[in-house]
């Protein structure tokens, strides 16, 4: 009896090494890349699409795609083709390595009308086996006129490149894809493509470049499409024939919006706007930036100072403002005292976006003098000078790019009080 009893333990000793054995290597097996393979082509046999996709590698192409999604599609691709099986027709492609991190497998795809030999890859992540999704996915690009709107499928698409709108890592299938142009400039074009064979979508409609020619540093939009004047004039391409509204304006408010409805053809495709007017809150802006200047003009001759130029001037053209300041009031003279009256008599915008201002300035000062005799005195001056002066906008503010004198005059105060001219 006592042999039998160790007999038993023994048996069940040896049963449950065994069984550990097993486990362990089954669970070694699960874990290589044939036991996801297999089960793979397992699922996909017995129409097991949710379990395939929980075998399947989420990579980035992926990303925007929900597991529901992907086995809705594959649901859809496989039987509609009238799938049947799905096989391995070769283990492996290539020499694979022992501590390789990917593995590619000749496949056979068994539908009712025809065989279809392809590839399967699986590739390591971590610890675990995963199938890279077996599909070619494509990016598919929308040619459209200007001002128009995109639906592919039921999404309307949103990112757009220069003339293009793009759908990013689409499945394989028909699409169909609808645009609609503004205003009604016709009916919507709707076209069906099936990808991955067809990526573009180019629409037949005979169409023009449209040329705006208006003032620098604008903003021009046209049914709804913007972009920024630099060079004096913008184009806009693939442009179809019809009415379309014209906006012209600039980021910091400091001219009147300019609006209307251009009418566009094979023949009237040019156009130029001039017209363009400041707005109150550019006026403001202006006077303020030209009032800021004169106060420190006046008080740069009172103090013989003339650094003060070159927060009002831009770099380039400050030294020479500086020079023309101190010719003018500062070198060989000796200002004791100084009033000064400006008026803005003209405003004009120019087509490179700055402001031409006209401005009239009397300043009348008082200057230490010698005569021959020794004597010291003071001599009251008039100096009238008409400026025409170029200003850039800077944000909120306007800054001198270039200042020239149209008119001058310089008169002096006799003994009699009179202002007598040199």
């Amino acid at each position: 009896m006592k042999v039998g009893r160790k007999r038993v333990i023994g048996v069940t000793i040896l049963v449950g090494l065994v069984v550990m054995a097993s486990c362990c290597l089954w669970n070694e097996y699960k874990g290589q890349s044939k036991y996801v393979l297999n089960e793979y082509l397992k699922a996909m046999n017995s129409r097991d699409y949710k379990y395939a996709v929980s075998l399947i590698h989420k990579d980035e192409r992926l990303e925007d795609f929900s597991n529901e999604e992907l086995i809705s599609f594959m649901y859809n691709y496989f039987e509609e083709k009238n799938f049947v099986k799905v096989e391995v027709s070769k283990k492996e492609i290539g020499v694979q390595k022992v501590d390789a991190q990917k593995k590619v497998y000749e496949v056979k795809y068994i539908f009712k009308a025809q065989k279809v030999t392809s590839t399967l890859s699986l590739v390591k992540v971590s610890d675990r086996w995963e199938v890279v999704f077996p599909f070619k996915m494509e990016d598919v690009h929308i040619y459209t006129p200007l001002g128009s709107s995109v639906w592919f499928g039921q999404e309307q698409v949103t990112t757009k490149e220069e003339n293009k709108y793009i759908v990013k890592n689409v499945l394989p299938g028909n699409y169909v894809t609808r645009i609609t142009f503004p205003d009604e400039v016709c009916e919507d074009y709707i076209t069906t493509i099936n990808v991955p064979s067809e990526t573009e979508v180019v629409i037949p409609y005979q169409m023009v470049e449209v040329s705006i020619e208006c003032m620098s540093g604008t903003v021009v939009e046209l049914s709804g499409e913007k972009q920024v004047n630099k060079n004096g004039f913008v184009c806009f391409e693939n442009v179809l024939e019809g009415v379309y509204p014209l906006k012209i304006y600039d980021q910091y408010g400091n001219i009147e919006p300019y609006e209307e409805h251009i009418s566009v053809s094979q023949n009237n495709k040019q156009f130029k706007v001039e017209e363009l007017t400041l707005s109150a809150l550019g006026n403001d802006r202006l006077r303020k930036s030209v009032d800021a200047f004169y106060n420190a003009y006046l008080e740069g001759i009172k103090t013989h100072e003339s650094e003060f130029i070159t927060q009002f001037a831009t770099p380039e053209i400050g030294p020479h403002l500086i020079e023309a300041f101190e010719a003018w009031f500062i070198k060989g003279k000796d200002v004791q005292d100084a009033k000064m009256e400006v008026e803005i008599q003209e405003i004009k915008m120019t087509k490179e976006g700055s402001l031409e201002v006209e401005t009239l300035e009397v300043v009348k000062m008082r200057n230490k003098e010698i005569d021959a005799g020794g004597k010291v005195y003071e001599q009251e001056y008039q100096v009238t000078l008409k400026w025409i002066m170029e200003l850039i906008c800077q944000g909120d503010t306007y800054k001198l790019k270039d200042r020239s004198i149209e008119e001058s005059l310089v008169s002096y105060k006799d003994k009699d009080g009179k202002w007598i001219a040199y």
